[in-house]
């Protein structure tokens, strides 16, 4: 099986293989298959109400995309099931288990419970995330675990509070709500009360750019993500599959922290979109994207930096002083325009340290 990415070069749509030279992509490397035995959703409600009027879950359940804000930065698309199946599935499953904390008595287990994860950073009061997990929950087991931790001093210091007409339930300002016996909202508290509010429209639709679902939609991507930081004009394509516009600078809250970004990784400066898929194949995870920059000059510098990101990059060197026995090898880089694509092989050694900082942080 391949992976290909859609990029726009000079007006026009082509499909290039990417991986080609990172590592393999046959059908047998790409590790997949579902966990057996989800959950039974007992007592699972079968309505959810929208705009003042119940409708059908499975409405919600088909569209899951349908509930992340507008507004969004970056969004990122992971096949859990496929995730699950590798070295990394448990720290995955620890991270998870971070936002919800509710114990075996549960009956939730992530590997075997969850199978796709949609999850979207803003910049709506600093930097907020609200991300959609899919699969199976036992409805009435969650809630009664979440009660019975939230109304106990000892545990976790989880909060319950109502909004919406939905219980949230937060750990430090990073929590959960059960829309429907198959979905699952996430994230910090401004980020999920933002999704919820979607509930209160007479409708809901999708207010995600189109390029950037498609990104997701990526035929056997395991991982999928793009960034907006002033182009969501980005491969708006006419009925043929053309092109109608490329990125124009624009406003956006997330061209500061860019700016500053770039400061430590200078392929940032003059970053405005960016897109890519990936699986999780040996060495653990292979990358395919496209940087895109204000100008074909930026572009130029972006991808000179990119080219020489393992010797720049301050957090690689603290994992290699670490000893963590892994080192982010120099990607593969074509430019046209204002276009950078790339590829990049990532050791899943780098990849569970990276997790395990991700994980301690949440902790804090």
């Amino acid at each position: 099986m391949e992976i290909r990415l859609s990029i726009g070069f000079r007006g026009s749509v082509r499909r290039r293989q990417f991986l080609e030279g990172v590592g393999s992509v046959g059908a047998g490397a790409l590790l997949g298959g579902a966990a057996a035995g989800a959950s039974a959703c007992s007592s699972a409600p079968s309505l959810v109400l929208v705009g003042g009027r119940n409708i059908d879950a499975a409405t919600i359940d088909a569209d899951p995309v349908a509930l992340l804000p507008a507004g969004v930065v970056v969004l990122a698309y992971a096949d859990l099931q496929a995730l699950y199946q590798t070295p990394m599935g448990g720290d995955i499953t620890t991270f998870i288990s971070n936002f919800v904390p509710i114990g075996p008595e549960s009956n939730f287990v992530p590997a075997r419970d969850t199978t796709k994860f949609y999850g979207g950073i803003y910049a709506m009061q600093g930097v907020d995330f609200c991300a959609v997990t899919q699969g199976k929950f036992d409805v009435a087991a969650i809630q009664r675990a979440a009660d019975a931790r939230a109304a106990s001093p000892s545990g976790a210091p989880l909060v319950k509070t109502r909004y919406a007409d939905s219980d949230i339930y937060t750990v430090q300002n990073l929590g959960f709500v059960l829309v429907t016996p198959n979905t699952m909202l996430s994230g910090n508290e401004i980020g999920m009360r933002r999704a919820l509010d979607r509930l209160r429209q007479t409708s809901i639709s999708r207010s995600i750019p189109r390029w950037m679902i498609e990104t997701t939609e990526t035929r056997g991507a395991n991982l999928a993500f793009a960034g907006d930081f002033g182009a969501d004009s980005i491969m708006a394509a006419d009925p043929t599959g053309g092109v109608q516009s490329k990125p124009t600078p624009s406003a956006s809250p997330a061209l500061p922290a860019i700016d500053a970004a770039s400061q430590t990784f200078p392929f940032l400066a003059g970053l405005r979109a960016v897109r890519g898929v990936g699986n999780f194949a040996s060495p653990g995870l292979n990358v395919a994207g496209t940087l895109t920059y204000e100008s074909e000059e930026r572009a130029q510098a972006g991808g000179e930096a990119l080219r020489n990101l393992a010797s720049l990059n301050p957090f690689m060197n603290l994992l290699l002083a670490f000893g963590v026995g892994a080192s982010l090898p120099t990607p593969q880089i074509a430019r046209s325009g204002r276009d950078v694509a790339f590829t990049e092989p990532i050791d899943q050694r780098l990849l569970r340290a990276g997790l395990g900082a991700l994980i301690a942080a949440t902790h804090r």
